[in-house]
């Protein structure tokens, strides 16, 4: 009853004075707490809720409107202590004003938190802090420019899902961090507009991400510490400028991003066992760039359109390379070592160039360029060898040197133009041919 006293009070005294900035204070100490605070008409509306306790609820929706030159803002402070609490956020801010921001902060501390928050404004900004060891769930929405989200998690089967715009109304100038130190964390993070940012850090095991961007001048970055770690990303370019960075240092992580649009660009790295990494890339002036460590290694690299480039390192084991490239100013640079080494690489179109070294045991590289600049030059060592090189054709030049190894091969087919040809094999029982 004293709850429901005081929260009618606020209300009366917003709708009864509304020359006023609103203001509410709640503290509630014990089990089984509702707090609900309704800021709907006035200016500058301030909200603050503390409770403490377990199963207790809390909800805020703030509203408000700036005339031009005027102000609007609507703040809220939600903090939690105990296990099953829930927190949720409503504001919005709409008018000319030179300052029409929602700002939230949430925090809590227990087991098994929720937290959602709604935005929308201009220059809405969301601090989600949740520390526990059992499962939480934070969820995001914010439409508007300038949106800035944080979210920090570091317990068990945490889940956070940030959405910026995506799922109606554009969101420009947006940014979305979110940490997990947990184990079982999931992050979602999807931004609709131009000059977006993502970034997302996972300190655990088995954490997932996904980050999907529309629009222009997309940025997102990943990190994840753990084994078992999976990052899926991807950005569909409306204008200029994709570009992904990843680093994953835990064994049997998986990368998967898919680029749309021009200037595309992709830098990854992985260092620990049993990875594997897969790129998709359509559009103009792509890039994609990285390394991958050692045992059951395999990478995909498939770039479409203008300005393609793609160069990897990959280390140690039952390596496999796969890079296909179409249509465009082709590039590649693939340097691959030891054990069940293999390496697929197609160029079709254009000013086609490939530097290739592979090295120790049960060796096989095929390259196929089709048309403009060719040029491949392959050093492969070791062992079971096979190198077949087609360029069909137009500045041709293939080289090849294999090393060791008995019964080495080594195949060039260029049909003519400038082609030039060039094998070299240091073993027993070896077999070349070119044929131009």
């Amino acid at each position: 009853m004293r709850m429901k006293l005081m929260t009618g009070a606020a209300i009366a005294l917003v709708l009864a004075s509304p020359a006023f900035a609103n203001s509410s204070n709640v503290n509630q100490n014990d089990t089984n707490h509702t707090a609900i605070v309704d800021q709907t008409s006035g200016n500058a509306g301030s909200s603050t809720i503390t409770q403490s306790g377990n199963l207790n609820y809390a909800t805020v929706d703030q509203s408000d409107t700036a005339l031009s030159g005027g102000t609007a803002r609507n703040a809220s402070t939600i903090t939690q202590n105990g296990t099953d609490n829930d927190a949720d956020v409503d504001q919005f801010n709409t008018g000319a004003g030179a300052a029409t921001q929602n700002s939230s902060v949430i925090s809590q501390t227990g087991s098994d938190a929720a937290a959602q928050l709604y935005q929308q404004g201009v220059g809405n900004t969301s601090v989600i802090e949740q520390f526990a060891t059992g499962s939480e769930s934070a969820t995001v929405k914010q439409v508007g420019a300038g949106n800035v989200s944080n979210v920090e998690q570091s317990g068990t089967n945490g889940s956070v899902t940030v959405d910026q715009g995506y799922t109606g109304g554009n969101s420009d100038n947006s940014i979305a961090n979110v940490d997990q130190n947990g184990v079982n964390g999931t992050a979602t993070i999807m931004q609709a507009g131009s000059s977006q940012l993502a970034t997302v850090n996972q300190g655990g095991s088995d954490n997932n991400v996904s980050i999907d961007q529309i629009g222009q001048n997309n940025i997102a970055y990943a990190s994840q510490l753990g084994s078992g770690s999976f990052i899926t990303i991807e950005q569909i370019g409306t204008g200029l400028g994709n570009a992904a960075d990843f680093t994953q240092s835990g064994a049997g992580s998986t990368l998967a991003a898919t680029q749309d649009g021009s200037l595309n660009s992709v830098l990854f790295s992985q260092t620990a066992n049993t990875s594997l990494a897969s790129f998709e890339q359509t559009g103009t002036g792509n890039e994609a760039t990285g390394s991958q460590g050692g045992t059951n290694n395999l990478l995909e690299v498939s770039q479409t359109g203008i300005g393609n480039e793609a160069g990897t390192i990959q280390s140690g084991s039952s390596n496999t390379t796969r890079i296909t490239q179409t249509v465009g100013a082709n590039t590649s640079t693939v340097t691959q070592s030891g054990t069940g080494n293999d390496i697929t690489l197609a160029q079709a179109g254009s000013l086609n160039l490939s530097t290739l070294i592979q090295s120790g045991l049960s060796n096989d590289l095929f390259v196929t360029q089709s048309g403009a600049e060719n040029t491949a030059v392959v050093n492969q060592t070791g062992n079971s060898g096979l190198i077949d090189i087609d360029q069909t054709t137009a500045g041709a030049y293939a080289e090849v040197n294999q090393s060791g190894g008995n019964g080495n091969q080594a195949f060039i087919t260029q049909l003519s133009l400038d082609a030039v040809g060039v094998i070299t094999q240091v073993g027993a029982n070896n077999f070349a041919s070119i044929n131009q």
